[in-house]
C-alpha cells in the first residue's frame, strides 16, 4: 500500500473514531438537559433521606435542573441500589450509597443483585456520621477507660444493643470489643429504637449508636455519653471526647454517605456532578444542618478518592465481620 493510501486509510479510521465519540461528548457537554433522580434505598424521614434531600436541593441550583429524591426502601438498601446499578449510564439516575450498600453488604450476603465495584462509579462522599457510645447511668463508668475496666472486671456481664446482626451498630460494637480487649455480649434488636428503650430501662448496659437517636436522652441526663467514634469531637457534643482520645489511639468508626452513578457514565458527567456536589457541600446552611444531626461534611477530593475511601472501608468491615464470626446470609 502506498504511503498516500496509508494516510488516507488512517484518516478515515480517525474520522470514524471521532464520529463515534461525538454523540457522547456532545451529550456530556450539554448535560443536564432534564431532571435527575437520586434514588435513596431507605425510607423517607431517616438520616440517609435527610442527607439526600439537603444535597439534592443545592445541587439542583448549580445544575440548573431539579434533582428529585426517590425513596426505594428494602432490606439492607439492596432493592434501591440494584435499580441504579441497572439504570442507563447517562447521569440521570444516581444512587445514594453508604457503608451498608457498598462496604457491609458484600460481606453479609452470599449473593447480591449488584456488584458494588463493577456496577458503580463513585462521585463523592457527602458526610461522615460518627457514632456515640452511651451507657445507662447505673453503669459506674464516667469515661471509656472506666468502662473498659468495669467490663474486664465483669466479663460477659456487660450487654450492648444494636439494630440487628451485621448492622452498623453491631459492627461498631464488635470493633470496640476487639480494640478494648473486653468480653461484652451483643444483643440484637429489630431496630435501634427497641435497643434504646431497653438501654433506658436498664435491661442492657451500653450501646454505640448514631448521635441523633440518643441525643435527647443524653441532654436530659437519662443516658451518659462516654465517647464518640470519629477522628474529632462533634460540634453537637463538644464536651464528649473521642474514643481515640481515651486510650484507644486510632480508633475510628463512622458511617459514610455519598453519591454514585451507574458504571459507564461518561467521565465529563461524573466530573460535573463531583464539582456540583463539592459546591453544594460548601454551603454554610447545609453544613449547619448536618452539624445539628451530628454529621460531618466530608467532600471527596475527586471521584477516585471516594472510590479509594469505599475500598478501604470495605476492607475494614471485612476484618470486623471475620473477627466477630458473622456468617453471610
Amino acid at each position: 500500500m502506498s504511503f498516500v493510501r496509508q494516510l488516507s486509510v488512517l484518516g478515515v479510521v480517525a474520522t470514524m473514531g471521532v464520529a463515534a465519540l461525538a454523540p457522547t461528548t456532545v451529550a456530556a457537554q450539554a448535560y443536564p438537559t432534564k431532571p435527575i433522580r437520586l434514588v435513596v434505598p431507605y425510607t423517607a424521614g431517616g438520616s440517609s433521606d435527610f442527607v439526600a434531600r439537603q444535597v439534592a436541593q443545592r445541587m439542583s441550583e448549580g445544575l440548573g435542573q431539579s434533582v428529585t429524591v426517590e425513596n426505594k426502601p428494602g432490606v439492607a438498601g439492596i432493592p434501591g441500589t440494584e435499580i441504579v446499578a441497572h439504570s442507563a449510564p447517562d447521569g440521570y439516575t444516581l444512587a445514594l450509597i453508604g457503608m451498608t450498600t457498598h462496604s457491609s453488604n458484600p460481606w453479609l450476603y452470599k449473593k447480591l443483585p449488584y456488584d458494588p465495584i463493577k456496577d458503580f462509579i463513585p462521585i463523592s462522599a457527602a458526610i461522615a456520621s460518627p457514632l456515640v457510645l452511651v451507657v445507662n447511668p447505673e453503669v459506674p463508668a464516667k469515661n471509656v477507660q472506666e468502662l473498659i475496666a468495669y467490663a474486664k472486671a465483669n466479663p460477659g456481664k456487660v450487654h450492648y444493643g444494636s439494630a440487628g446482626v451485621g448492622n452498623t451498630l453491631h459492627l461498631a460494637g464488635e470493633l470496640f470489643k476487639s480494640r478494648a480487649g473486653i468480653d461484652i455480649v451483643h444483643v440484637p434488636y429489630k431496630g435501634a429504637s427497641a435497643a434504646l428503650n431497653d438501654l433506658l430501662g436498664g435491661r442492657i448496659e451500653m450501646m454505640i449508636d448514631l448521635v441523633q437517636t440518643p441525643l435527647a436522652h443524653i441532654q436530659a441526663g437519662k443516658l451518659r455519653a462516654l465517647g464518640t467514634t470519629g477522628t474529632q469531637r462533634l460540634a453537637i457534643l463538644p464536651d464528649v471526647p473521642t474514643i481515640a482520645e481515651q486510650g484507644l489511639p486510632g480508633f475510628q468508626f463512622a458511617t459514610t454517605i455519598g453519591i454514585a452513578a451507574p458504571a459507564g457514565t461518561p467521565k465529563p458527567i461524573i466530573d460535573r456532578l463531583h464539582a456540583e456536589m463539592v459546591k453544594a457541600l460548601a454551603n454554610p446552611e447545609l453544613q449547619a444542618a448536618f452539624a445539628k444531626q451530628g454529621m460531618q461534611v466530608t467532600p471527596s477530593a475527586s471521584p477516585e478518592a471516594y472510590a479509594k475511601l469505599i475500598a478501604d472501608e470495605r476492607a475494614k468491615i471485612g476484618e470486623i465481620v471475620k473477627s466477630a464470626g458473622i456468617q453471610p446470609e
